[in-house]
């Protein structure tokens, strides 16, 4: 592979690279080697990565964040080892092994046999074949299930003592992992026995695969404590979910996986995947640490019976989580959750909007008054917009497959009470399921053409709840009337209002929702511009008192406000305390 390389950057001349080009040369520059050294294996050896690979996989705020604290630092744990182990060994033969100097380039060398007990310490001797590269990965201190275990014991008034004496038998072993977990004194494991265990895991991972060596590994940790072992002949997998449609590249499956007899861990799971599906576990850092496709691995114990080996007479305890899965694993898995609803369904409301030639735009599901606090499902044509709001009261609501006809894609946005802190948090949806959304695609609602954008911020340019007041404006308006749209947004009222005759002014503190208010109109054949229609861009307070002082007139003024916001002059208000000033100061107008 190395010579292959060679060959594509240039031509192999007695050891050394000779390459074609400034940038290619400038691309070697960039080649660094790192030493590893494998604690199973004992075996150490050389990793070369280039700087420009791994930082080009990077977010620009991933790079300013390295950049921040000192830049790409990448030096193996076992350096210090692996230099050590060298150091120590004793060459019998005249292998020849690559040495790389300053400048790059590389040159054949021979290992040369020490003599025992020479005046020049063996560190010495290697320094010059063996620079010391200044990288290591800092791999922090793990967080403890068995400390976790005597913390919530001791909340729960019944301390256990002997942390050291304790081990983690099935389910959740690994500490990213979750679900149930079965923590057992050593010397009880003999005690019980582990009938079944049941997993859900989310499979698809860019087929990329964690080493059979690395899960063997956490295995028998697992396996160390006692206790029969499961038999993964028998273990059964289930497919669950497919989400492929549109996914040709990232296929992804949820299943699930039972082990009918003796212990088995997450990872027994990850594993049995592995070996039937030819995928990866999703997220699974093992795999891959740079492109991951989830913050853990996607693998949950839902469900396990245990059994007593010494109270025969005893029923086996039989344990399910609660609850079931959590949201990363259930918004993969769980298409419907369970739920169904009632007022509709997802081929349209009550008011049959989904039959309604005119409007392809509308709220399937409105969180609470639905009977689903906390979870709003938006259709935008072929593609549905989920909000889920964070808090203890909130749901999760149903969610229908891709597979219903109707849809191409599905995007979900984790929102917060206050929205006003989703801007600076920069959150924004993400592509659950599917094919992506056009950009600027355009939705009709009522016969109105108007453009949003699903992938790009928390907002995607229209709220789908003020579609009956949309509606009033263009049955309402005509060419004599002139409207004031306050926190315009990107001027969707104002866009209604305009395809009856009307003229708008459209005031809005934000300039790039208000720059897409004139493509909306065009797309609706509106050219007249200039003293028709126009936008300010600022803070709605200090324009109404301008306006006002002005001596403007309109006929219809249009307060929409978030529920929370800071204004221009960093001031925060809320439609709570300051509504009654905003209304008082419009109605002068």
């Amino acid at each position: 592979q190395q010579q292959q390389q060679q060959q594509e950057v240039g031509e192999v001349s007695e050891g050394v690279t000779t390459t074609s080009s400034s940038a290619t040369a400038k691309k070697s520059s960039n080649v660094k080697r790192v030493k590893a050294y494998d604690e199973e294996t004992d075996e150490f050896g050389y990793v070369e990565y280039n700087e420009d690979d791994i930082l080009a996989v990077l977010t620009p705020e991933e790079r300013a964040q390295l950049m921040k604290e000192g830049g790409l630092n990448l030096v193996d744990d076992f350096a210090d080892v692996a230099k050590g182990a060298l150091a120590g060994a004793e060459y019998d033969d005249e292998d020849e092994y690559d040495e790389f100097s300053d400048d790059g380039s590389k040159k054949r060398k021979k290992k040369k046999k020490m003599n025992d007990g020479g005046s020049s310490s063996p560190s010495a001797a290697l320094a010059p074949s063996f620079p010391r590269m200044q990288a290591n990965i800092d791999t922090p201190s793990r967080p403890s299930l068995v400390n976790w275990l005597k913390q919530l014991k001791a909340e729960e008034g019944t301390p256990i003592k002997g942390g050291k004496n304790w081990v983690a038998l099935a389910g959740a072993t690994e500490i990213d992992d979750s679900g149930l977990v079965l923590l057992c004194p050593k010397d009880r494991t003999r005690a019980l026995h582990v009938d079944r265990c049941g997993y859900t895991a989310i499979v698809g991972n860019g087929k990329k695969l964690t080493s059979r060596s690395k899960l063997t590994k956490l295995i028998k940790a697992a396996e160390a404590g006692g206790g029969e072992v499961c038999d993964g002949s028998t273990a059964k997998i289930e497919i669950l979910a497919r989400l492929k449609k549109g996914r040709d590249v990232d296929p992804v499956l949820s299943v699930g996986v039972e082990f009918p007899d003796g212990s088995s861990t997450c990872s027994h799971a990850v594993l049995l995947c592995q070996d039937r599906l030819g995928d990866g576990v999703r997220g699974d850092e093992s795999a891959d640490p740079i492109d991951r496709r989830a913050a853990r691995r996607l693998v949950h114990c839902n469900s396990m019976t245990v059994s007593s080996l010494t109270c025969l007479d005893d029923e086996p305890v039989v344990l399910e989580s609660n609850p079931a899965l959590p949201d990363d694993i259930a918004i993969y898995a769980n298409r419907r959750d369970g739920a169904e609803f009632r007022k509709g369904s997802y081929l349209g409301r009550q008011s049959g909007l989904a039959q309604n030639k005119l409007t392809n735009a509308y709220r399937e599901i409105n969180g609470a008054s639905d009977g689903y606090p906390g979870w709003i499902v938006d259709r935008y044509d072929k593609w549905l917009f989920v909000q889920h709001e964070e808090g203890p009261m909130t749901v999760r609501g149903p969610l229908p497959s891709l597979h219903d006809g109707y849809t191409n894609g599905v995007y979900y946005l984790p929102t917060k009470v206050d929205r006003s802190v989703m801007g600076e948090a920069q959150v924004k949806p993400r592509l659950l399921e599917g094919q992506s959304a056009p950009a600027n695609m355009p939705i009709v609602e009522n016969g109105v053409t108007y453009l949003v954008n699903l992938g790009e911020s928390y907002s995607t340019g229209i709220f789908l709840d003020q579609r009956i007041q949309r509606a009033w404006l263009a049955e309402n308006c005509n060419d004599e009337t002139r409207v004031l749209n306050c926190f315009a947004h990107t001027g969707a009222f104002s866009v209604a209002a305009a395809t009856a005759g009307a003229s708008t002014v459209s005031l809005d503190l934000d300039k790039k929702w208000l720059d897409r208010i004139r493509p909306q109109m065009e797309a609706n054949g509106i050219t007249e511009w200039d003293g028709k229609h126009d936008c300010i861009y600022g803070d709605c307070f200090d324009w109404l008192a301008r306006l006002g002082k002005r001596g403007e007139q309109f006929d219809i003024v249009i307060l929409d406000p978030p529920s929370t916001s800071v204004g221009k002059k960093k001031r925060r208000w809320s439609v709570k305390n300051d509504m009654d000033e905003l209304v008082t100061m419009a109605a002068a107008l």
